[in-house]
């Protein structure tokens, strides 16, 4: 395809593509979603199936799916929605795959867009899967199709991890050519007993065997071309994954003969026997990585083993800072610590490196979710009460902005209906009001509310219903229906067919009917619901097929308290 300017994010997609992936299903999360996005600008031209599922674990079951039925699937997904994805991973790590399966982690370095500063490194090395980090949009695209090459080979699910920097990182590189994906239909299942069933009987026998796979694969990646040495100096740097990059940039033009630097790629399993090599060659090494002090630790462990003793220095002893995105000025600051009288070619500082450094757009002055919270406020204090607000992640985080500052809890997506009973159950006496974006309602809070309303509780659930999924890039949500004739799933009728005692649909801009819902939802008793829906102002209608404007109460049988 010739040279093209891509970014760490596009390499991704059009190594997934290049390596023949014919299914992709992701849920929307930065970093990740501008591959996937790139990916359904690609869909039609190559032959692919495409999708936003409603959650992290249904995205990765069906590029298994799609996997086992023999063509291979590619699932994307931030740090955060890993976690969502941990049970259906911990069983596709002991069975087959079929076809090549990747995994495109998208960890968040300084939760520039995360409700936590996580690094899922050690989480993926507790599923014992390979893991791989490009460094360059460049190795983006072979790490993708190397990805593929070993999940097929070793039938395990492969996992890709990029960082938020990454990303955003834009290199000319030469596109490979890439052919149409294979999705023939109309085949039989390939029924072949157990290969893709784990159970008590053969769990642990398909464990054993997973290690004996890891333990061809860190082999393989002993001569991997993914790692690589440049420099003989006595100080040796160990650079993990787009940290490499980093350092790269920092050392740009200065004297690097005291070093020697380990592009390290393979991150799970190591590559022991070379690192292990490497460290006999140097006085001390530095390990720099992104964020916690994960290689610097199974780094440790291996010397030990090996009865290697070159001081290994890092984030461990301070010399690397531990928490958030590793900047190009602290490793500046850390390499004058490592090798003292070292001198770089230019200035490092903070103020240096804001390409690095994301920019958080607002919401907008006329986000519908404001006259939401203004009604809320107000209502509260004519009943003369003090609701508990616990909130999702996403839009709804506004209800913390200046002039509301309402915000009680917020944990995690889908998490805030199961806080809320939890307070109720406590004997918290306030009006307790647990605050759900659209998106977050079908990624997992309406399983909350299938318990609530099965067990009993006594709150106010508040869905804000902007048409899309605005924080993450506005994707599209279940609640749209879409131009090819997929219905939409709708709010109010999935919770009223739940024993709820009231459902109300209302526009937050007609504020009499929004005002009336909202006090008879403050005041009343048992689940009551309320959908305040209107489209975020920053998308046009034509994003958005099947919206439809606020309809009238759905009428419910009451409920007993």
């Amino acid at each position: 395809m010739g040279q093209t300017s891509i970014s760490g994010e596009e390499s991704i997609a059009y190594g997934a593509v290049a390596a023949g992936a014919a299914v992709i299903a992701s849920y929307p999360g930065s970093p990740g979603s501008t591959a996937v996005q790139k990916l359904f600008s690609l869909a039609d031209a190559y032959g692919l199936h495409v999708e936003w599922s409603t959650n992290e674990k249904v995205a990765f079951e069906t590029a298994a799916g799609a996997s086992i039925g023999g063509v291979r699937a590619l699932m994307a997904c931030k740090g955060v929605g890993f976690n969502v994805a941990l049970d259906p991973i911990m069983v596709a790590n002991l069975t087959d795959v079929g076809a090549g399966l990747v995994v495109v982690l998208g960890d968040d370095p300084g939760a520039w867009a995360s409700q936590n500063d996580q690094d899922t490194r050690p989480i993926v090395y507790g599923t014992e899967l390979p893991m791989l980090e490009p460094t360059t949009p460049a190795e983006g695209l072979a790490a993708m199709g190397e990805a593929f090459r070993l999940s097929d080979e070793f039938q395990m699910p492969v996992v890709v991890r990029i960082t938020k920097s990454f990303g955003a990182m834009r290199q000319t590189v030469d596109l490979p050519m890439i052919r149409p994906a294979e999705r023939p239909t109309g085949r039989s299942f390939p029924r072949e007993p157990m290969r893709w069933i784990s159970v008590p009987g053969n769990a642990v026998a398909l464990h054993r065997r997973q290690h004996e796979r890891l333990e061809k694969l860190a082999t393989r990646f002993e001569s991997s071309p993914f790692n690589q040495i440049v420099g003989n100096g006595r100080l040796g740097i160990v650079a993990a994954g787009f940290a490499h990059t980093k350092l790269m940039e920092v050392l740009e033009g200065a004297e690097t003969a005291d070093f020697s630097i380990f592009l390290l790629s393979t991150l799970y399993p190591l590559p022991v026997g070379r690192l292990t090599a490497f460290l006999e060659t140097v006085d001390r090494a530095l390990v720099l990585e992104e964020n916690e002090p994960f290689i610097e630790k199974l780094l440790k462990a291996a010397a030990f083993e090996a009865r290697v003793y070159a001081p290994i220095e890092g984030k461990r002893n301070g010399l690397v800072p531990r928490e958030g995105e590793l900047f190009c000025w602290q490793i500046a600051e850390t390499l004058r610590c490592f090798s003292p009288g070292f001198r770089l070619a230019g200035t490092w500082g903070p103020e240096a490196e804001k390409k690095y450094m994301p920019s958080l757009s607002g919401l907008p002055e006329n986000c519908p979710y404001t006259p939401v919270f203004e009604t809320l406020r107000r209502i509260a204090e004519e009943m003369d009460v003090r609701p508990v607000y616990v909130v999702d992640p996403g839009c709804a985080i506004k209800i913390n902005t200046p002039s509301f500052e309402m915000l009680d809890i917020k944990y995690s997506m889908g998490s805030s209906i199961g806080l809320a009973s939890g307070l109720i159950h406590a004997g918290i006496s306030d009006p307790v009001v647990a605050v759900v974006g659209d998106s977050d309602f079908f990624h997992l809070a309406v399983n909350a509310l299938f318990n609530v309303a099965h067990q009993g509780s006594n709150l106010l659930v508040l869905v804000l219903d902007n048409a899309t999924t605005a924080l993450s890039g506005f994707q599209p949500a279940p609640g749209l229906g879409e131009t090819d004739g997929t219905g939409a799933l709708r709010i109010e009728e999935i919770a009223a067919a739940c024993p709820v005692s009231m459902v109300e649909t209302v526009d937050p801009w007609r504020t009499l009917e929004t005002e009336e819902a909202l006090r008879r939802g403050l005041s009343g008793v048992g689940i009551r619901v309320v959908i305040a829906r209107h489209p975020c102002p920053y998308i046009e209608a034509r994003h958005c097929p099947g919206y439809r404007p606020a309809s009238a109460p759905v009428e419910v049988e009451q409920a007993e308290p």
